[in-house]
């Protein structure tokens, strides 16, 4: 299993402060973001080991306007 595969077949990553919403990140114009857009472009996304919770990346829609 490389780094940038997780034990469930789909890379899974926090942004920014949230630890507890895990996305799953897609690269965007060089940077990996996640999926639904959620986050601040300066957040970087923190790879972990835990499954995809988020609804927006799970049901591949974009997250709502903060």
């Amino acid at each position: 299993m490389t780094t940038s595969e997780s034990a469930y077949g789909v890379m899974s990553g926090t942004v920014g402060d949230d630890v507890m919403t895990v996305h799953e990140p897609v690269w965007a114009s060089g940077a990996q973001r996640p999926q639904c857009g959620d986050g601040a472009s300066e957040d970087r996304v923190e790879e972990r080991f835990r499954r995809v919770n988020c609804p927006y990346c799970l049901a591949n829609e974009q997250a709502p306007a903060a």
